[in-house]
């Protein structure tokens, strides 16, 4: 029995939502579960930039909307090749699966779709692919949207390779991450805005997003050391706190090498070298 006039009708505007926009395709999603986008999600989706960089605290989100710009793209854009790269193969499968979990708001046009484990094809010619960064196929593709998860761990080797592959197609780069190391091409973009002036930037801390309890972030406030904390919830590129040193006394160590170590002191006691250099 076909569905009353006024169901359908509500199915058909919820339908045009969300093969307006991205953001449309996310809000119909998040609503089967009861949320709603965040407004840095809904700013990221609507971004007209060829290249977008985020870097985001832990636990906003971030997978959502790599999945829902992806999607969108294939969905809505017949024939699109969407590469999907994360920094390893069981993150590559997260992002698929968090695409998967969409699919049931696209109706019609989630008909004919053929699935593997890495893959979807589309009936209408797109195809949407994961891969991991270590993969050593990264070379070859001709892609019309390119999404780099966790880009902060993705070597530069590998960001290399995957350049290119938008060069034929103009196609789109959005690479969207926690905040790592203060290293490697992830943090150029994101830092150097004069030496990459074609990429739009958005940060997003922990505080800015409801979920994340103020009680919660006080406890790992207390539980971290700083670095890490303000690398993993305020979006801040620090260097490791579990290493013996911070590259910042790693340089100063080293600038100091050619100093001859005081008479009597131990030559693998850094601390006095640490303090002439301070």
């Amino acid at each position: 029995m076909s569905a009353p006039p006024m169901e359908a009708t509500r199915r058909d505007v919820a339908q045009l939502a969300v093969a307006a926009s991205p953001v449309g395709l996310l809000s119909a999603a998040l609503e089967l579960t009861g949320g709603k986008p965040d407004p840095w999600q809904v700013k990221a989706l609507s971004s007209p930039a060829s290249r977008l960089a985020i870097v985001a605290s832990r636990q906003v989100g971030k997978g959502s909307v790599a999945a829902a710009a992806a999607l969108h793209c294939a969905a809505y854009r017949p024939g699109s090749l969407i590469l999907i790269v994360s920094a390893s193969e069981r993150q590559a499968r997260v992002v698929i699966d968090r695409v998967r979990e969409m699919l049931t708001v696209l109706g019609r046009h989630a008909e004919g779709l053929v699935e593997t484990l890495t893959e979807l094809r589309f009936a209408n010619g797109s195809v949407l692919r994961v891969l991991p960064s270590t993969s050593t196929s990264l070379r070859g593709w001709s892609c019309h949207y390119l999404v780099v998860d966790e880009a902060s761990f993705v070597e530069t080797v590998s960001w290399h390779a995957l350049v290119p592959t938008t060069a034929a197609t103009g196609g789109r780069i959005l690479a969207l991450s926690s905040a790592g190391q203060p290293e490697g091409w992830f943090y150029d973009v994101v830092t150097r805005p004069d030496q990459y002036p074609e990429w739009e930037r958005i940060t997003v801390t922990a505080d800015q997003v409801s979920r994340l309890r103020p009680e919660f972030l006080a406890g790992e406030r207390r539980r971290l050391p700083d670095a890490t904390y303000r690398r993993e919830y305020l979006a801040e590129f620090t260097g490791s706190a579990l290493g013996p040193f911070e590259p910042l006394l790693v340089a100063r160590a080293m600038a100091a090498g050619r100093e001859q170590p005081r008479p009597g002191a131990n030559p693998f006691d850094l601390s006095d070298l640490f303090r002439r250099q301070q």
